[in-house]
């Protein structure tokens, strides 16, 4: 009897002294993560034709440097587009501020309607930097880089004036639960907000020019719609209001 109650004690410290060493470890490699990110200036770029380009402020909001890395790519945010951000990659230090220049190098892009491309901007750790940790024992450098593109809209200079000046042109069709959005105006519409009768959609896109979406509308939403879309400065602009036949 009396070695069963030792064995069951030494079983009992093992455990204790395991899920300590396991907290300590845990308290280690959560102190030695550190993230790399960067924050823009704009939620979009207008890039307007026959300009010598556009610019975007990053900062870096942490309080040790960064390299930033940008290009800029298609609609399908893969392929290559047309333009050049300069610089490609330059190292920003802590609590500071830059701008990118968006330059176009080429390329056939409607004269009638924008262009959606995205300019992506990563922020990466520099080379050689000294880790944070001098722990003893076992610990883990964790690096976490995020990834953000804005959109970049190519306004050639046939297309004049701005997206809220046209967007009481939008058409909406109601079928069923299904509430079908036409775009007439040659600008990316993005959507800021819509209701149905006072039930607000979720799930909102931006709709291509000359091209349409469909939106889920909600469970027995009826009555007027009102939207309000995404200005060139990111706001929000003043409600437009459709009657439904």
């Amino acid at each position: 009897m009396k070695i069963v109650n030792f064995a069951v004690m030494a079983v009992a410290l093992f455990a204790t002294n395991s899920m300590v060493s396991v907290y300590a470890v845990n308290q280690q490699l959560n102190s030695a993560t550190k993230l790399f990110s960067v924050k823009l200036g704009a939620t979009r770029v207008i890039y307007h034709a026959g300009t010598a380009g556009a610019t975007l402020s990053v900062s870096n909001p942490q309080n040790y440097p960064i390299l930033v890395q940008s290009s800029v790519k298609a609609a399908d945010k893969s392929s290559p587009a047309p333009f050049l951000v300069i610089p490609p990659l330059f190292r920003l230090e802590a609590n500071q501020q830059s701008q990118l220049r968006i330059v176009r190098t080429g390329g056939d892009m409607p004269t009638d309607r924008e262009t959606l491309q995205w300019v992506c901007i990563k922020a990466v750790p520099p080379e050689n930097e000294p880790s944070d940790t001098q722990a003893k024992g076992a610990t883990l450098d964790l690096n976490l880089s995020i990834n953000a593109c804005d959109k970049l809209i190519f306004r050639p200079d046939a297309v004049k004036g701005t997206p809220e000046d046209v967007a009481g042109n939008l058409r909406w069709v109601e079928t069923g639960n299904k509430l079908k959005v036409e775009n007439p105006p040659p600008f990316y519409m993005n959507l800021a907000s819509v209701t149905v009768g006072g039930k607000p959609i979720t799930g909102l896109e931006y709709v291509p020019p000359f091209a349409d979406k469909t939106l889920n509308m909600p469970g027995s939403a009826h009555g007027d719609i009102e939207w309000r879309v995404i200005t060139d400065f990111g706001g929000e602009s003043h409600p437009f209001h459709y009657v439904l036949k």
